[in-house]
Formats: structure tokens, sequence, C-alpha cells
């Protein structure tokens, strides 16, 4: 089972202000890499209540390349892989924010989404990431973009091992 977690954390409101990307590469149903980024948004300009929530501000991403000049570098563990995300919802409407603010090419990618498997499987009133990482024993560091994917990671591989799947296409579809 090969696929690729990830994580995004945003400067502001905007979908494409991108400060921090968190990656976790699993090959044969192991975590095998994790990797962290920081990113400057154009414009570089955070809203507090984001700064809150993950503690990056202006002053960390001031002199990191941005998105568009990071993308060379990132795009391989997008293209043509199979990606998960907590809450994938979000997370690809900030890739695709991003990639269209950049007007760079979308990667070709299948995606699943962790909190919507832990809905339809696991014994919760609330399906949080921190929620689901404390129901598996994950320590997590919330809101940390290495941290987040990593744990969804983790969650995927978990859920695929209950389930006895080979996939997150196979458990996907076994769940509906």
């Amino acid at each position: 089972m090969n696929f690729i977690a990830i994580d995004f954390e945003t400067a502001n409101n905007s979908r494409s202000s991108i400060c921090a990307v968190g990656l976790a590469v699993v090959e044969n149903g192991k975590l095998i890499e994790t990797a962290h980024f920081l990113v400057k948004p154009i414009p570089n300009v955070y809203n507090f209540y984001n700064t809150l929530i993950h503690g990056i501000d202006d002053s960390h991403t001031q002199n990191e390349k941005t998105f568009e000049q990071q993308w060379t570098d990132l795009q391989k563990y997008f293209n043509n892989q199979t990606v998960v995300a907590h809450n994938a919802a979000f997370d690809c409407s900030v890739l695709r924010a991003t990639l269209d603010t950049y007007n760079l090419d979308y990667p070709n990618l299948d995606y699943h989404c962790t909190y919507r498997l832990a809905q339809k499987t696991l014994p919760l009133y609330g399906f949080s990431l921190d929620e689901v990482s404390d129901y598996f024993n994950i320590q997590l560091n919330h809101h940390h973009a290495e941290s987040d994917a990593q744990a969804s990671a983790i969650i995927a591989l978990k859920l695929c091992e209950i389930y006895k799947a080979n996939s997150l296409e196979e458990l996907s579809t076994n769940l509906g």
C-alpha cells in the first residue's frame, strides 16, 4: 500500500495562503518519511486567528520560498499519487486554490479522507484529528503540518488494518 498524507496550514482566510505543508510518505504499508515545509504566502499577511491556531506568522515565512517556487520540489509527492488527508475537502481545496493562483497545472491524484473514513467506522462522538488520534493513541502536535500529516497516515493505516483492506481504494469501496 502506497500513499502520501498531506496537511496544509494557511496564513489567513484565503485558501491560497499556504504557509506550511506537511507530508507523510507511506510505501508498502510503512511510514517511511515525513517532511515539513514553510511557505511564504503572497502577500505575507497573517490573520491573528490562524496564527493563534498554528503558531506561524510573517516572521517565520518572510525569508521562505513561495509555493510557486517550491512546487517543483513538492509536485513529486502529488503527481500520480494516492493522497490522504484529515478533512480532505479542505486540504484539496487549498491545493486547488493555490495552484490556480499561480496558474500551475493540477497533479493527477486520487484522494481519500480519514475524517470521513473515521466517521463511517469509529465509535466516537467527534471525529476531529485530535479525537481520532487520541482513539488510536497517536502522538499529535495538532496544527503542526508535519504532525497532522503523519497522524493522518497512521489513521489510514490503522483503518486499513482493522478492515483488512489492502489499499485505501479497497477500504473506501468496502465502506461505501
